[in-house]
């Protein structure tokens, strides 16, 4: 198989979306997934990518100036195509996207590794890392337009 870390994802939150802690199910979890044919590596993967969701760890920036520009490094750009690029500037520049929220969606996207990462798959990851933040409120109108106008990928 050549699923990606955000294929199992996918899979998990398309199959497996009532299952609320993903620690307390994990082992029951992994081995659906590995019956669904996915690697144990990837698996694991997956499961450390959703922990690090809910990681309390805070990315401390200085509050950048009204007429700073956030350029993205060439590694940045390896993996983020230009329309993704455009997009998350755009959801920075309306709010959606804290100065914080935009460095911890890079991070989260990096760790992916993720070749074939896409628009549609960079609205899924903010989308996951904005439900994990317990003062998101004001970010529901744009994540139902992502979950209402786009469906996740189904695999399997």
């Amino acid at each position: 198989m050549r699923e990606n870390t955000l294929d199992v994802l996918f899979y998990l939150f398309d199959n497996y979306s009532e299952s609320n802690d993903v620690n307390q199910n994990r082992e029951i979890l992994h081995g659906y997934l590995k019956e669904a044919g996915f690697l144990n590596t990837r698996i694991n993967k997956a499961f450390d990518w959703l922990e690090s969701l809910a990681d309390d760890d805070k990315i401390y920036l200085s509050q950048p100036q009204t007429a700073s520009t956030r350029h993205f490094s060439k590694y940045e750009m390896r993996w983020l195509d230009q329309e993704s690029q455009d997009y998350m500037l755009s959801l920075a520049n309306s709010g959606v996207l804290t100065p914080e929220m935009f460095e911890r969606t890079i991070d989260r996207i990096l760790s992916l590794g993720d070749k074939e990462f896409d628009l549609n798959r960079l609205k899924w990851v903010i989308l996951m890392l904005l439900l994990n933040q317990p003062d998101s409120e004001s970010e529901y109108v744009w994540m139902d337009d992502v979950a209402l106008g786009e469906e996740a990928p189904v695999y399997h």
